[in-house]
């Protein structure tokens, strides 16, 4: 006999499984590969040192700085101050900070938080450090309806740059028929957590939330189903945006209009952002 399990995928192992809600998607903890410590004392060197990294180097062990001790997870903006990503990416006092397409850190902080649909939204200071915010589809995603997402999955060895998958709505209720939520086919890993799940109008139409799996009862292992997964339907964004204490209009705006996923992905991944949440540290 076999148990269907959701798993909101988390890259820390020994995490235990919980029924039905197991695994945090974007809870990707990543082991930085060892740097070389910086010597010298000031500015200028001898005359005949050699200089110990390239610029390359020095970017990717600052970006492996950036990942240690941290969980992962995929945002989008909202508006030209706030950002959707899941709940279980950050964490309560973390440090939050949003890497943009051109390496650009942005700080953000938790503004408001609903535990029970997963999701969260971040206020960052500055409105014109986000890209253009991905508009909010005014109806709900059909059975059958193409479906793609772009996010970062396993930035610890697939790199930095968001990654595309694509499928179609599966399902009009989540796991144990839940109305908030769609089953769909899209194939997503752990840092895919709290991306937007997009129509071919490059609307929101929800968030990626958890993938599925199935543990067999006679040897206690559990199987994910690649294909399977599930993502929380866009009225939930919409409910607790109407929460936020400053209402703002949506700013500068990704188009919606229908094209080609090609198209579509080069329209959207700039607006696609890293989200790198350090627990414990206020």
């Amino acid at each position: 006999m076999k148990k269907y399990l959701a798993r909101p995928i988390c890259g820390i192992l020994s995490t235990a499984l919980i029924v039905f809600l197991s695994f945090c998607i974007g809870a990707l903890n990543v082991v930085p590969a060892a740097g070389q410590s910086a010597s010298g004392t000031g500015s200028e060197r001898p005359q005949n040192a050699r200089i110990s990294g390239s610029t390359d180097e020095l970017k990717t062990k600052h970006f492996q700085d950036l990942l240690s001790g941290g969980i992962t997870g995929t945002a989008w903006p909202v508006s030209s101050r706030y950002v959707v990503t899941n709940n279980h990416v950050v964490s309560e006092g973390s440090k939050v900070i949003l890497l943009g397409s051109q390496g650009q850190e942005i700080p953000a902080s938790v503004i408001l938080r609903d535990e029970t649909n997963d999701i969260i939204i971040l206020e960052v200071k500055d409105p014109r450090a986000l890209p253009p915010a991905l508009p909010l589809a005014q109806s709900q995603a059909r059975l059958g309806a193409s479906v793609f997402t772009l996010g970062f999955p396993r930035v610890d060895f697939m790199g930095k740059t968001p990654k595309l998958s694509i499928g179609v709505i599966s399902g009009e209720s989540g796991l144990l028929d839940d109305p908030e939520s769609f089953q769909t086919t899209v194939p997503i890993q752990p840092g895919n957590s709290g991306g937007p799940l997009l129509n071919m109008k490059g609307e929101v139409v929800g968030v990626v939330k958890s993938m599925l799996g199935i543990r067999d009862t006679a040897d206690g292992n559990l199987y994910v189903l690649q294909t399977t997964s599930c993502a929380l339907k866009v009225k939930c964004v919409q409910d607790l945006l109407s929460q936020l204490p400053q209402k703002e209009g949506r700013g500068n705006l990704s188009p919606s209009v229908s094209d080609n996923l090609e198209t579509l992905a080069g329209r959207i991944k700039d607006s696609v952002l890293l989200v790198i949440a350090k627990k414990g540290i206020e």
